[in-house]
């Protein structure tokens, strides 16, 4: 997993695709999962939370989350131009947790990151 995706500021589109992986690489199978919800923590230290969509056949363990206006919003945490670590938790049956990826130690990287650039037609 470990990847940067990028994403140019105040873009709904191209929503982020992840593919959740285990330790050896193959797909977490999300059969009996509650939910599955995005972290991002922003180069502020404030983390926000969105929640994402799983594929119609969970063994693929791809999950999807489309951007929105509301995810811009500076109230809502300064989600501006720079990198930003992002992971996925996923609750299962009983609230079961757990959290992509998932090495044994997190560092930046083995995390997911999402870079945000600004576009050249848009103010800051």
């Amino acid at each position: 997993m470990a990847g940067t995706f990028y994403l140019k500021y105040r873009d709904t589109r191209a929503p982020l695709e992840v593919t959740l992986l285990e330790p050896d690489d193959s797909a977490h199978n999300l059969a009996g999962a509650t939910s599955v919800t995005l972290h991002i923590r922003l180069k502020s230290g404030t983390v926000i939370s969105r929640p994402m969509v799983i594929d119609s056949d969970p063994t693929t363990g791809i999950v999807r989350y489309t951007w929105l206006a509301a995810d811009w919003d500076v109230a809502d945490g300064d989600l501006v131009a720079g990198i930003h670590r992002m992971e996925y938790e996923v609750l299962g049956p009983d609230d079961e947790r757990l959290t992509f990826p998932n090495a044994a130690t997190l560092t930046s990287a083995s995390t997911d990151r999402l870079l945000v650039t600004m576009d050249i037609g848009q103010a800051t």
